[in-house]
């Protein structure tokens, strides 16, 4: 299925991004279901603890930006083995902590940073690696997302009922620790070739002093400082988001990442106000996390052999992704609310999946890197900055209900992106 002539560190990569994913999704999740110890433990308000647990998220999307440079000086192995320990030392970590403010930002600085570099690094070489049947490959790597809602959401609660949450937060430190082993098995990078145009002529001595004095009357604090522009805008990839084709998936992944972490830190809450127990909110979840898991395994080889079309797909998996959150006001009964539930998981997943697939199609593989990370500090700032409206909607109403329509909102302006990119770029929905 590779292309890269290392199959084994192809799928290595592939583990990486499934295990970044677990952790990534498990423990936003698991945050999410100790929301409301949280909110007793400290004495604080539920949109506060709502929004430190989102802007944890946040740091997520707003570290990546350094993800091109550490793995340039680094190398891929090397950043994604640190990462693992960042991610699993923070968590340990924050089970100390006295207060939630405290906690957040502990994790900001270490869970937040190491799933970043992690996720960003792995999702770039798999688009690197698989020239062809790349949409598998990464539905494949992102089946993490759902996992870690099968697994992590009834573990999250059974140590919160066990141990409490200092020692859930500690037996979750000891799993994001096993990130640092699956960027270990990465095999070492191969030196690079060195550039054509590297190779310039010996020049002689009487040349080499003619230049030299022509540099030295030419240089000047201007050309200097234009040089050194010129050196962080190459180093950071600014380039990439000049291009109109890296804003339209960028706009896109904003809405799904927003609507996903409001949803994990919320939801849980959520159920408890409509009345159902603790127990049916993690069925709920763990339902969710399997339908999840499913469509990303099924959506990526419908893409890859031109079974549905990319567009097609992602316009009808947001239509109905929207349909499932202007609807939740009206899903009180058991059944009704698994069913919505797993429509929007699903459908928001198999977005997020598509959509690494809609970017390195506009884009080209080269750019992956930069295009991912400055897609993620977009990201971060939207999250961080709007976070805190479900629990604020819940302080001042009493229920989320208006919260979540607001949502359906927020993937309806997706899907009117989606639309737009055929008009601008003169592409039909339907063939490309």
């Amino acid at each position: 299925m590779s292309d890269d002539g290392n199959p084994r560190g192809s799928w290595f990569a592939v583990l990486c991004l499934l295990v970044s994913w677990l952790m990534w999704v498990g423990g936003l999740k698991g945050l999410g279901i100790m929301l409301p110890t949280f909110t007793e433990q400290f004495t604080t308000e539920t949109y506060l603890t709502g929004w430190l647990m989102v802007l944890v998220n946040g740091s997520i999307y707003l570290s990546g930006i350094f993800a091109a440079q550490l793995e340039s000086v680094c190398g891929t192995r090397a950043v994604i083995v640190a990462s693992g320990f960042m991610v699993g030392g923070s968590v340990i970590a924050a089970s100390f902590a006295t207060s939630v403010v405290q906690l957040a930002v502990i994790l900001a600085l270490g869970f937040g940073p190491g799933i970043s570099f992690a996720n960003i690094l792995s999702k770039s070489l798999i688009g690197r690696c698989f020239k062809t049947n790349y949409a598998t490959a990464n539905g494949i790597g992102q089946v993490g997302s759902p996992l870690g809602l099968i697994l992590m959401a009834p573990l999250v609660q059974l140590l919160l009922d066990t141990y409490g949450w200092r020692g859930a937060m500690l037996l979750l430190g000891g799993i994001g620790l096993h990130l640092a082993v699956c960027g270990a098995l990465l095999p070492q990078p191969l030196a690079e070739k060195q550039n054509q145009e590297s190779y310039q002529q010996v020049p002689s001595s009487e040349e080499t002093k003619s230049k030299l004095r022509r540099d030295n009357e030419s240089s000047s604090r201007i050309q200097l400082l234009k040089e050194v522009i010129m050196k962080i805008k190459h180093s950071f990839g600014i380039s990439v988001c000049l291009q109109n084709t890296f804003w339209i998936p960028t706009v896109i992944f904003i809405s799904d990442r927003l609507l996903c972490t409001v949803w994990s830190v919320y939801y849980v809450d959520h159920i408890l106000n409509k009345g159902f127990s603790a127990e049916d909110a993690i069925v709920f979840c763990t339902a969710a996390g399997v339908t999840n898991l499913t469509a990303k395994l099924f959506i990526g080889p419908l893409v890859d052999r031109g079974v549905l079309k990319l567009r097609t797909l992602m316009a009808t998996l947001l239509t109905l992704c929207s349909i499932s959150l202007l609807t939740d006001p009206w899903m009180n009964s058991y059944w009704l609310a698994i069913v919505n539930v797993a429509i929007f998981i699903s459908t928001n997943g198999g977005v997020a999946s598509l959509n690494d697939v809609y970017m390195r199609e506009l884009i080209g593989p080269e750019l992956l890197t930069c295009a991912f990370s400055w897609m993620e500090l977009v990201t971060g700032i939207v999250v961080s900055c709007s976070g805190f409206f479900p629990g604020l909607i819940h302080d001042q109403t009493g229920s989320y209900d208006l919260a979540f329509v607001m949502m359906g909102c927020v993937c309806l302006a997706s899907l009117a992106v989606l639309v737009a990119e055929s008009l601008l770029l003169n592409k039909s929905v339907w063939s490309n």
